[in-house]
């Protein structure tokens, strides 16, 4: 991700406009292929981070004056990387027996004083190993005297779409508020993004846009301090966006260089994302209930949710199950991490649109003291802890399911 200096955009009175840069243009081709190259061959002589920094510095950077551009594809470039340290013993050890010795002169005289190479080299001896590893190991747990190990970038066409994500990913640490809309979505497009919302814990909204979506995701500005580990959360989650098939846009409402600007995103810019386009993540309580349904051994079929459910108009429901017994239908949502007042909308809504073969399992968190389900809510409601009891939802199916 790139972050704080190496960050580039173009503000506007109007917008935040991140400088992209296009994956096809010969000349950044050209240096995203240098840096690979340079990283690569400090792969093979196993070169310290510091030392790969250097090197990048002295070779590529110089004078260049897209010197922010290289460092950032040097960050990512970086962030792709594995690293190790090496030392013949725990680098705090090893510098313990060292400074045991006490005090030493760093060069010969002719006193003939004890020297630091004299105490690495009787340590060596012991450790059964060169006295340059003794040297190289004493500070090796300092971040730029790690050992590269592998770089996982397959070529410089991904390493600069991926730099066109982490520029954005950077922006919206600074987000206020994210607004995702989606034309005429894919069931399963539309549940692969939730999967994603829901493993990042974000707080979000979903509506209806005519054929389409708005999904209104809270940023870490809009809480009551500055949310690193959400901004995180909210940055990880973007990458996710570009796996939508069809047309979408973003508009990220930032607090960028003390002005409120929005940043606009879509699916025009040409972003490819790095993520597998998998979508399977589940919750531990999902996991766990899909675990215990299917040894009920019951007549229902359990499948991922297929259908995006419309309540008036004024929100939809995307069902994390679907039921299935001949042509009987009923679905199940999980309410995991969500405010209390999201909450309390969607359980109004409910009551006045809800579907009738809806069942929701809400955290007791999010029911107030006594964790107890409302009543007349227009969907069936199972508070749960840790677990969703797989019994009771069965039981529920079979009194909720209607005519699919």
């Amino acid at each position: 991700m790139i972050t704080g200096p190496l960050l580039r955009a173009r503000c506007t009175r109007e917008e935040v406009r991140p400088s992209l840069v296009d994956p096809t243009s010969e000349r950044y081709l050209e240096l995203a292929q240098a840096l690979l190259d340079q990283v690569r061959l400090a792969v093979e002589r196993e070169l310290t981070r510091g030392e790969v920094a250097a090197a990048i510095e002295q070779n590529i950077v110089g004078n260049r004056v897209d010197h922010k551009l290289l460092r950032g594809l040097a960050r990512v470039l970086s962030d792709r990387c594995t690293f190790d340290t090496r030392s013949p013993l725990p680098p705090t050890e090893l510098r313990a027996r060292l400074f045991a010795a006490g005090p030493v002169r760093r060069r010969p005289d002719p006193s003939g004083q004890t020297t630091a190479a004299d105490v690495m080299a009787v340590l060596a001896d012991e450790l059964g190993c060169e006295p340059l590893d003794i040297e190289r190991g004493m500070f090796a747990d300092l971040k730029e005297n790690q050992v590269v190990l592998s770089v996982d970038v397959p070529s410089a066409p991904w390493l600069l779409h991926r730099y066109n994500l982490a520029l954005i990913q950077g922006l919206l640490l600074h987000a206020k508020q994210v607004t995702i809309t989606i034309a005429a979505p894919e069931p399963k497009r539309l549940r692969q993004l939730f999967r994603h919302i829901k493993f990042q814990q974000l707080m979000y909204r979903i509506e209806p846009a005519g054929s389409g979506v708005t999904i209104t995701l809270d940023g870490p500005a809009s809480l009551f301090g500055l949310s690193t580990r959400y901004g995180m959360s909210l940055a990880n989650f973007f990458p996710a966006l570009p796996l939508q098939t069809g047309d979408w846009s973003m508009v990220a409402q930032l607090n960028y260089r003390r002005r409120n600007r929005p940043m606009n995103i879509s699916h025009e810019h040409g972003l490819v994302s790095h993520l597998p386009d998998t979508g399977t993540w589940q919750s531990r309580q999902e996991q766990w209930f899909e675990e215990q349904f299917l040894k009920l051994d019951s007549d229902w079929q359990l499948e991922p949710g297929s259908e995006v459910l419309n309540l008036g108009g004024e929100a939809v429901v995307v069902p994390d199950f679907t039921f299935r017994n001949g042509s009987r239908v009923a679905h199940l949502e999980v309410v995991g991490v969500w405010r209390k007042a999201y909450l309390k909308k969607r359980l109004a809504l409910l009551a006045k649109h809800g579907h009738p073969n809806l069942i929701l399992a809400v955290n007791r968190k999010l029911l107030g003291d006594k964790g107890a389900a409302p009543k007349n809510l227009g969907a069936a409601v199972i508070p749960y802890s840790s677990a969703i009891a797989a019994r009771k939802v069965l039981k529920l199916v079979e009194q909720v399911a209607i005519e699919g």
